[in-house]
């Protein structure tokens, strides 16, 4: 068998640098609609199609600012053109193999990307960065174990791409536990809780009462801005209107909430929020309407006023019809475990899907 090593070798020793074509804005895309597909720095969805191409054969490319920056692909498309915000790396020698340098130059390059409020990766400083690089026992470029090596990869990224697959289906799943041997009763949601939507507090509203209180809307994780007054005070159910919608989170103190956020009311004292945020969220994540996405990302989905006049929950009841609140508790905790066991697989899925597999 013929001796194999491998050897570092720069970047600017493998490849040229194209940029890409700055003129392709959604302005000028708008005027030249066509079948040829623009890609630029995003690397989730569709910039643009124009009516003239420049490249017609596969090209490895990378972005080179933005959230994506560092990002590595190979565009195979039949005719296609390369916009702003992206690089073609173009091998100086036949002997290079494209789909091995698209998996060993990903991590390189997430090490590299330059962070800021614009993440960017500029070639001025990347061109020195050396590259392992198999060879053969003349010091040539090993085609053949380039071709081998990056056929394992491919492998290695169909195995990740059935645990992606099985990891954002998890995420996006709710849990059921079933009923016991209690009595249940079928709810609507109005009879447990009066709606209160949001006012129209923008941001330049905002802007102008800046102060100490929250104001939530469509986003679960952080407020919309800080304002010198407050609605609210105390502890609440509320639901995102819009954005991803039907998402409940408990809000706690004093606070507002804009027109992007429902607040639920509760009309008896006897109900759980716990234990009704875990059965209710599944019920009017089903009803949301609009563009979906995976745990949320570039998710846009909308839910109006008038379905949570229609939506019903199942209630554990007592003998005497009331509420049954220690049995509303005793579930909220067998949810929060199963949750968190669910959190738990999911964190590892994470990190097995993120690990960079380096093969030789």
């Amino acid at each position: 068998m013929p001796e194999r090593r491998i050897e570092q070798i720069s970047l600017q020793q493998l490849f040229t640098i194209k940029k890409g074509n700055s003129k392709y804005t959604k302005k000028y895309c708008h005027f030249h609609k066509g079948e040829y597909e623009v890609y630029t720095g995003t690397t989730i969805g569709k910039f643009a199609s124009i009516d003239t191409y420049e490249y017609s054969e596969p090209h490895l490319t990378y972005t080179t600012d933005g959230v994506y920056a560092g990002t590595v692909e190979i565009i195979k498309d039949s005719k296609y053109n390369i916009g702003g915000h992206r690089a073609v790396l173009i091998p100086i020698d036949d002997s290079l193999d494209i789909n091995y340098f698209k998996h060993t130059l990903r991590a390189v390059f997430k090490k590299k990307v330059k962070e800021g409020s614009v993440p960017s990766l500029t070639w001025s400083n990347i061109k020195t960065t050396l590259v392992p690089v198999p060879v053969d026992a003349n010091g040539n470029y090993d085609l053949l174990e380039q071709q081998r090596i990056a056929d394992q990869y491919k492998r290695v990224e169909a195995k990740k791409e059935i645990l992606r697959a099985k990891y954002h289906e998890l995420r996006e799943s709710y849990i059921t536990i079933a009923e016991d041997d209690r009595n249940y009763m079928e709810v609507p949601l109005n009879q447990l809780f009066d709606f209160k939507r949001g006012g129209n507090c923008t941001r330049a509203f905002c802007n102008q009462h800046k102060g100490e209180y929250p104001v939530w809307s469509a986003n679960t994780i952080k407020p919309l801005a800080y304002v010198d007054f407050y609605d609210y005070d105390g502890r609440y159910i509320s639901l995102s209107r819009n954005g991803i919608a039907g998402k409940i989170t408990i809000l706690e103190g004093r606070f507002s909430i804009n027109e992007d956020r429902f607040l639920l009311v509760p009309k008896v004292d006897n109900v759980h929020y716990d234990y009704i945020r875990y059965v209710l969220e599944p019920v009017l994540r089903a009803k949301k309407k609009g563009r979906s996405g995976h745990n949320g990302e570039n998710e846009f989905t909308k839910l109006s006023f008038t379905i949570l006049n229609n939506t019903k929950i199942m209630m554990p009841v007592l003998d005497n019809g009331e509420y049954d609140i220690e049995a509303q508790k005793e579930y909220a905790q067998k949810y929060g475990k199963a949750y968190e066991i669910k959190r738990e697989i999911c964190l590892i899925l994470e990190s097995i899907i993120s690990t960079e597999v380096i093969v030789g």
